[in-house]
């Protein structure tokens, strides 16, 4: 169980090429419903229906949201990328862009077809 100004880390995620994607470690503020800035289907579902995830401030300053990662203590985190092949830092801002521009790729796509079909 983490307390309030724990130090924790957080991964994005990794693929099957042994590639990790790290957005940092941080500082772990509590449980709180998501912010706007968190975009991922998960937090649009959880602000709807006020549900609350753990809140991690960044050392980089940048807010990420339980449900945007996975995350733990930071000495778990360092043990887990120490035994990784290839560790790559992201920026969660940037994979945040990167999420509403599919979305809005997605989109344009189901308005054409929608428009075709009819």
């Amino acid at each position: 169980m983490n307390k309030l100004g724990d130090r924790v880390g957080t991964v994005l995620g990794s693929d099957n090429h042994g590639k990790t994607e790290f957005l940092g470690y941080g500082v772990y503020e509590g449980d709180e419903v998501p912010g706007a800035d968190a975009i991922c289907g998960l937090a649009r579902e959880m602000r709807k229906n006020k549900m609350v995830c753990p809140k991690i401030l960044l050392d980089s300053g940048s807010v990420v949201w339980g449900c945007e990662c996975w995350w733990g203590s930071e000495d778990k985190v360092k043990e887990l990328l120490a035994n990784i092949k290839e560790v790559k830092k992201v920026e969660i801002s940037d994979v945040r862009e990167k999420f509403l521009e599919e979305l809005k790729k997605e989109e344009l796509k189901e308005d054409h077809d929608a428009i075709h079909v009819s």
